[in-house]
């Protein structure tokens, strides 16, 4: 029989077992990898065309080199030419500079506190000015010459040149700065009249998110202006180099795209922590409403222990005499019920929290 058995076994068809497939990770329908693996440019050309230009932005800002390249040729007529400019006129010329900043100097003494309401101070002011006026048009005179000879020097290199491009940034940082100092500012203003103004009942998250969309907003302001402050000195820029139209026209559009795509990179990368600090003090919401209620407990039960303390002593010091010790008997059974029924509160409210 065993062996009848074994060949009924051997006679049965053996099922193999096949390796499982790795199955691929799943992705998230909102994550950003499913997002970008989905993204298909061509039918989102807003999109693309948006994307596009802010890279473009970002590589000039940091990665490109200037187009045209100084020779030492060009560099020594370079400075050539910058010392001829420095040359022309250059006696007559400090003189006039000193001439104005001597006259500068006289209005900024002759206004003194109220200067406008006496008749003799505002003829005097008056008069200062008309000196300061003609002294600048003196100076301008030599100015327009040296400029001259300055623009063609500068043409010399070019706009596109590492000069262009190394004033332009120059340009954009101070931009920059004054922006991020009106923004740090005003943050630090805000800060202090939030904490000032805030209400006791708040707690520590809503105070934090309520600093952080004040931080946001001034820094978005803060950008914003340094970039409209350079698109707009940066004309001035351009008109001290010998260019054409066209080459100056493509130079300022380049320019201010990459200088909003960095002010927009600073704005992106603070939205950014902003979103994720958002969503962790979500995630620690429910621990910290523990703690909140925690504290209120400890703070109730301190309470709790500081009546009994206070009503104990009042009803032992009421025991000397026979009224006084029934006076101090009616307030310890008083004291005994506002006892009992604040540890049934008590009690209850711990009911309410489990």
């Amino acid at each position: 029989p065993s062996a009848r058995f074994s060949r009924t076994l051997d006679a049965e068809p053996r099922m193999e077992i096949q390796p499982r497939a790795a199955t691929p990770p799943e992705r998230r329908p909102g994550s950003l990898v499913s997002l970008i693996s989905q993204w298909q440019p061509l039918k989102t050309p807003k999109v693309t065309a948006s994307l596009s230009l802010y890279l473009l932005g970002i590589f000039v800002a940091f990665l490109a080199r200037p187009p045209v390249t100084i020779t030492d040729e060009m560099q020594t007529r370079y400075f050539e030419q910058m010392e001829a400019a420095d040359a022309v006129d250059a006696a007559p010329r400090q003189e006039a500079e000193r001439a104005l900043l001597a006259a500068q100097g006289d209005v900024y003494r002759a206004r003194g506190w109220f200067w406008w309401a006496d008749p003799g101070s505002r003829a005097r002011v008056h008069g200062l000015q008309a000196v300061e006026k003609t002294k600048l048009a003196q100076a301008n005179v030599y100015r327009r010459a040296r400029d001259a000879k300055v623009k063609v020097a500068k043409g010399g290199l070019g706009l596109w040149s590492a000069l262009g491009v190394n004033e332009a940034k120059s340009l954009f940082k101070k931009s920059y700065e004054r922006g991020k100092l009106f923004a740090t500012r005003s943050s630090y203003y805000d800060t202090f009249f939030l904490i000032i103004a805030g209400r006791s009942d708040q707690n520590l998250a809503e105070l934090v998110m309520r600093w952080g969309f004040t931080v946001l907003s001034n820094f978005t302001v803060g950008m914003a202006s340094a970039v409209f402050s350079f698109m707009w000195a940066l004309p001035g820029l351009i008109s001290t180099y010998a260019t054409s139209t066209a080459s100056a026209l493509f130079f300022y559009a380049i320019a201010s795209l990459s200088a909003a795509s960095v002010a927009l990179s600073l704005l992106l990368l603070l939205y950014g922590t902003a979103g994720g600090a958002v969503y962790g003090i979500a995630k620690a919401a429910p621990a910290m409403a523990r703690i909140e209620a925690q504290r209120r407990q400890q703070e109730r039960v301190r309470l709790i222990e500081h009546n009994r303390r206070r009503y104990g002593s009042s009803g032992g010091d009421g025991g000397g005499g026979e009224a006084g010790g029934g006076g101090g008997v009616g307030d310890s059974r008083g004291a005994e019920q506002q006892s009992t029924a604040t540890d049934a509160n008590q009690r209850g409210d711990h009911h309410h929290y489990d």
